[in-house]
């Protein structure tokens, strides 16, 4: 009996929860998808002629999209000239801070906070590694927009294209240009960035009271100007490649999904599915956005023309691929760092990159 209540207590049941919610969702998502589509006879000849090898090619492509992610990080610190980690530490930490992110409430500052404690431990200044950290997510975030735009310009004269979906291009698309020119502004501006940083901050005040918008100001002032340096120089180009080669590879992972099902839909209404999931993965609403992603992308895609129960089948399969497969590398990256003495530890709601770095790093 001592041993079990010894054993308890090493638990963490937060975790055991939120994995234990994460897989109920994708239970009942992945479970009434397919049905809720229903199953017409092309549907059914499709299924009877998949093609055997497209989950090992989408499995490949995903593993070139994370050596791609990896290498933006790697030259995110060489801009900030810090020393470069091996290829063996580097995985783990970027496989473990995505899964940290989707396993642990409050995520992202505990990945950030996780990022700075393991390259601290390779002589990388915390505060350097967590601005590496942040300005590779930034980018991202910023390329998963351009092709957002890209994706929604190319579907938007498809022939199956839904008369609802054109009108909302015409709506969206001068929005979202106009948010890809304010991105811009905000990194050759820094001002710009404090001042959107502050007043959204100042918003999200309302709910997560600890949140300081001065602070967030002159971090994303700070922000902004290393995003500068970072895309600085000849260095530049190959950064924003491999950024954008990130979410390209990550596209084709669907694509070949809906290939391995016999569906070649136009490259405009596959990019559009996997930005907007993306992009809605980035809210917090579920761990990871597990069923709003799915959901999102089946309705996409059967709006542009792909049968339905295909749709929900290839986006269930890519899901696998590129969030259940990829964070379980993560969980057993998360079990080497932890091994390795790097601390995991779940930060306080409204607690900010800067505060959790220097009370982790001692400063």
């Amino acid at each position: 009996m001592t041993r079990i209540n010894a054993f308890a207590k090493k638990i963490n049941w937060r975790l055991v929860w939120r994995i234990t919610w994460i897989l109920v969702i994708a239970v009942v998502v992945y479970s009434l998808l397919p049905t809720l589509t229903k199953m017409p006879e092309q549907a059914r000849e499709s299924l009877e002629q998949v093609h055997p090898y497209a989950l090992l090619i989408g499995l490949g492509l995903e593993f070139v999209a994370q050596l791609s992610g990896m290498l933006v990080l790697r030259r995110s610190l060489h801009a900030l000239k810090q020393p470069q980690p091996s290829t063996w530490v580097l995985g783990q930490v970027w496989y473990a801070q995505m899964a940290v992110a989707v396993l642990l409430p409050g995520g992202s500052v505990t990945a950030t906070v996780m990022v700075a404690d393991a390259l601290r431990k390779r002589d990388v200044e915390p505060a350097e590694a967590a601005t590496a950290a942040t300005l590779t997510k930034a980018l991202s975030i910023v390329t998963l927009i351009a092709l957002f735009v890209i994706g929604f310009g190319l579907s938007s004269g498809q022939p199956d294209s839904s008369s609802g979906y054109v009108n909302a291009v015409a709506i969206g698309m001068p929005i979202l240009i106009v948010a890809l020119a304010a991105l811009a502004a905000a990194i050759i501006w820094p001002r710009i960035a404090g001042s959107l940083a502050g007043a959204g901050s100042k918003l999200a005040q309302r709910i997560f009271k600890k949140l300081n918008p001065k602070q967030i100001r002159s971090r994303a002032e700070a922000i902004a100007l290393q995003s500068q340096q970072m895309l600085r120089g000849r260095r530049a180009w190959g950064t924003v490649g491999f950024s954008f080669g990130y979410w390209i590879l990550d596209t084709a992972v669907l694509y070949g999904m809906l290939w391995g099902l016999n569906q070649t839909p136009h490259i405009g209404a596959v990019l559009l599915a996997s930005t907007v999931g993306r992009l809605l993965a980035t809210i917090p609403i579920t761990p990871g956005g597990i069923g709003i992603v799915e959901v999102a992308e089946t309705a996409i895609l059967s709006a542009l023309g792909v049968n339905a129960t295909i749709a929900a089948l290839a986006v269930i399969a890519y899901r696998v691929i590129s969030f259940w497969i990829v964070n379980l590398v993560g969980l057993i990256a998360m079990y080497l760092l932890h091994r390795s003495g790097v601390a995991i530890k779940q930060q306080p709601k409204g607690t900010t990159v800067e505060a959790a770095v220097a009370a982790e790093s001692g400063d």
